[in-house]
């Protein structure tokens, strides 16, 4: 079971960003995470949107996410809202490599431990 649980909903850049680099940080400290993107927080696990999603001054998106998945290897589980991937018309193949799809009540059941759960 994870530490934390990130329940990802925005498709804001920043807040995007801010989900990976967070992410990172826990997993660097030793922390197990599990990420549950829905809505337009699924542009953050889309191959289009990882190619799409950069900010000024600082690398893109794409490069957070793969030095994530490369420092927690066994320590972070992504997944994708099925629900969240019919509204907004996402199939499995769009999403990255690693991404499991899952509902509502798999968030519900692994943040149930967590210590905290963190919305972006």
């Amino acid at each position: 079971m994870p530490d934390y649980a990130f329940f990802v909903i925005s498709g804001e850049r920043e807040k995007l960003y801010m989900a990976f680099i967070t992410a990172i940080g826990y997993v660097s400290a030793g922390s197990k995470i599990y990420m549950f993107y829905t809505m337009d927080g699924l542009n953050g696990i889309t191959k289009k949107g990882l190619e799409e999603i950069k900010l000024e001054n600082v690398k893109p998106l794409k490069y957070y996410v793969d030095n994530l998945i490369e420092l927690g290897e066994n320590d972070i589980e992504l997944a994708a809202c099925e629900f969240g991937m019919k509204v907004k018309g996402i199939g499995e193949e769009d999403l990255i490599q690693g991404v499991k799809v899952s509902g509502v009540s798999e968030f519900a059941y692994k943040s149930s431990t967590a210590k905290s759960i963190l919305v972006f």
